[in-house]
């Protein structure tokens, strides 16, 4: 039985723009949304606003929260991570809790002890390892896979992996 979390009070607008920055789009194609309203100079600042709205401090955390939330419920592509049980190198699972932990590349550079490069390669590695395209797809299919624990995202949250109640994209009951 998957764990209830404190319910969310996101509009339906709100959860649009989720599912836009969720998907991997782009300012203009967000703002080319009519059921948005917004222009292009507005979309940061209601990506700041919905940030707030959830208590995260960046995207990777913010999309990481929509999947536990099951507001996201599957990456924007397939991915090997949701296909097949993966078990990361220490590393790069550290790496994947920082992400949806709202951690960014300088202060996991620090927190490891290299350089932004050197973690910018890990994060390659990371990407490759999870068969994604991108950062933000790597949260979402952490959160989806169980790979992190929900306590990662939000530390007031149980410590426990996610549980989907649907089955990943492609595969059958």
């Amino acid at each position: 039985m998957a764990t209830a979390l404190p319910t969310h009070t996101l509009s339906e607008h709100q959860v649009r723009l989720l599912s836009h920055i969720a998907a991997g789009s782009q300012t203009r194609t967000i703002a080319a949304d009519p059921k948005l309203g917004l222009e292009n100079a507005e979309v940061d600042t209601a990506v700041a606003s919905l940030l707030t709205a959830t208590g995260t401090r960046t995207v990777l955390q913010l999309v990481a929260w929509g999947a536990a939330h099951s507001i996201v419920t599957d990456t924007a592509e397939p991915c090997a991570a949701l296909a097949t049980a993966i078990r990361l190198p220490p590393r790069l699972h550290r790496v994947l809790v920082g992400w949806v932990g709202g951690r960014i590349t300088p202060e996991l550079a620090a927190d490891f002890g290299v350089t932004p490069a050197t973690m910018r390669g890990y994060g390659r590695d990371l990407r490759a390892w999870l068969g994604v395209r991108s950062q933000v797809q790597a949260s979402i299919a952490a959160v989806l896979a169980g790979m992190v624990l929900l306590s990662d995202i939000d530390p007031s949250w149980p410590t426990e992996p996610f549980r989907r109640t649907t089955l990943p994209r492609g595969q059958a009951a």
